[in-house]
């Protein structure tokens, strides 16, 4: 931390351009220093490597110490964002971690511009779910507008597009104008933005986004938080993860995944690895639901394949099919609390889809025919080239 009060209640920020190594010595060797949001003492820090810094004595059980310790890699891109906001004509004041005594808050970053005040929570590690649930809770009940950043160095790449989103980095994403994802994300060692739009994904942790990757001097803050959602530029990243899914075998060790292959080798004399490819579809609003999109697309593909042909079904029956499944657990709902979205949603988009794609066709508003029986292909390669054709097809669309 860098901020904190003196014997006498005065406030020092260390991150300060006035602030020498000699006058640092000087301050340390006169005045004790107080943690505004626990009253505990505080040592301060003068280190070579990185900034001068304040810290919590030993088994200090301040709230602010809940996800432990600050790294070095969290101050010095905490630091680098207040440079950052220091410098931008937009933002008329910006406070390094100031204590918000309402509610008890002690957010990194604190600014104001023309419009608002805006507090920014820059997170490096991981933290419990409750802890991070409550700091949101608490600027939500103060009517206080919240941005988290997370730090880069937790983004996990796992493709050219691909990343790879723990439960706990779910939580820092956020909703677009058109209602798909994005994270922030800042990383000190670059110095630059890096920003996942269009997050879909794969499996519950496997997703794939359209990532830009931007130097903090290139970029004022009003440009950051006005990002503009973009379309989905992936699809070849996408079907290349479908092909190697269907060319890797593996035991499926979930229950979801088991029991509709088991499904399908009863029904069908198919496995999961046989599904259509319809069953993989890349949707904006795929984030709703949990279990991977190949488990999910198709239980309801399933549900599809019992309508009889050139007869009519409606959004209310899938979705009343897929409800049943999750009472079951055999689907999971995702459940982010800073989005308010019914997992409906994304069953009428995929709907909606199979219509633009013509896989069935729509009548009228939730009402559509089913008008071609499903073909479930035993043939490898023949599977991949329809995944080839449904590419071709969306990249067109």
């Amino acid at each position: 931390m860098f901020v904190a009060n003196d014997q006498r209640g005065n406030q020092l920020n260390v991150a300060e351009k006035k602030w020498t190594i000699e006058r640092l010595r000087k301050l340390k060797a006169n005045s004790t220093f107080i943690c505004p949001q626990c009253q505990n003492e505080l040592d301060l820090k003068i280190g070579s490597i990185i900034s001068a810094h304040f810290a919590h004595k030993k088994h200090s059980d301040c709230p602010s110490n809940k996800g432990g310790p600050e790294s070095q890699y969290h101050m010095r891109g905490k630091l680098e964002l207040y440079d950052w906001l220091q410098i931008d004509e937009n933002v008329t004041h910006v406070e390094l971690e100031p204590f918000i005594t309402d509610i008890k808050q002690r957010p990194d970053l604190l600014i104001k511009d023309h419009q608002q005040t805006l507090a920014i929570e820059y997170q490096c590690s991981p933290i419990d779910l409750n802890i991070l649930q409550k700091r949101s809770g608490m600027y939500k009940k103060a009517n206080i507008p919240f941005l988290w950043i997370l730090g880069g160095k937790l983004l996990k790449r796992t493709g050219e597009r691909s990343f790879k989103l723990s439960q706990f980095q779910w939580r820092f994403t956020s909703k677009m104008e058109d209602g798909s994802l994005m994270i922030y994300a800042y990383c000190s060692k670059i110095k630059a933005f890096i920003i996942l739009r269009t997050i879909i994904p794969f499996s519950s942790q496997v997703v794939f986004a359209n990532q830009s990757v931007i130097s903090k001097q290139t970029i004022s803050f009003t440009q950051l938080i006005r990002q503009q959602s973009c379309s989905i530029n992936f699809y070849e990243n996408w079907f290349h993860k479908v092909r190697a899914f269907r060319l890797k075998p593996f035991p499926f060790t979930t229950k979801q995944a088991n029991t509709l292959n088991q499904f399908l080798y009863q029904t069908k004399h198919a496995s999961l690895l046989y599904l259509p490819s319809h069953a993989f579809l890349p949707l904006k609003y795929n984030y709703l639901i949990e279990s991977p999109v190949y488990v999910w697309q198709g239980w309801v593909m399933t549900f599809i394949d019992e309508v009889p042909l050139n007869s009519t079904f409606s959004f209310h029956y899938i979705y009343e099919r897929t409800k049943k499944k999750v009472k079951e657990r055999l689907l999971s709902v995702r459940v982010l609390p800073q989005l308010n979205v019914h997992y409906s949603k994304v069953i009428y988009e995929y709907l909606e889809k199979l219509s633009e794609l013509s896989f069935i066709t729509k009548v009228e508003y939730q009402i559509y025919e089913k008008h071609q029986t499903t073909n479930w292909l035993t043939n490898i390669d023949e599977l991949l080239n329809r995944d080839e054709e449904l590419m071709k097809e969306l990249k067109q669309g």
